[in-house]
């Protein structure tokens, strides 16, 4: 499978180690594939399929603030550096499959291999910043 986008920085080789390392896991339509506060355990990337970003305020009121998601996205990032639950749920938009490297194999190369980390860590940092990017033109339209 080819990353798409994901890990821009990291060789061809270190993306297909991502994936042979990795289990695909199956969801429908309507599952949550990351619930709301929960801890994330593994690097997960979408392998197909559409995710929709929602977050619950007010105790009861459901807001869609980001997504879809697709192909090649890195999801639960920030829960999975910070050990920190998820700051928001991602629900599946009909059938996805979800690549997860476990956080011990993944730390294991990480700790290992200097190159690849620094390479893994940019292109997480890049793929951070491009979020934040997006989101900040949701909430602060810049004008063109």
């Amino acid at each position: 499978m080819n990353l798409i986008g994901a890990f821009p920085k990291l060789s061809e080789e270190e993306r297909d180690w991502l994936v042979s390392s990795s289990e695909t896991l199956h969801f429908g339509s309507g599952d949550t594939v990351i619930a709301e506060g929960s801890v994330i355990d593994s690097l997960l990337l979408i392998k197909s399929g559409f995710l929709r970003v929602t977050r619950i305020y007010l105790d009861e009121i459901c807001a869609e603030f980001a997504g879809p998601l697709g192909p090649g996205e890195v999801i639960g990032e920030m829960s999975l550096m910070d050990g920190k639950g998820a700051s928001a749920s991602l629900v599946a938009d009909g059938p996805a499959e979800i690549l997860s490297v476990p956080k011990d194999v993944l730390l294991e190369r990480l700790t290992n291999d200097i190159g690849f980390a620094a390479r893994f860590y940019e292109s997480l940092f890049l793929d951070v910043t491009r979020k934040l990017r997006s989101t900040n033109q949701r909430v602060m339209p810049v004008p063109p």
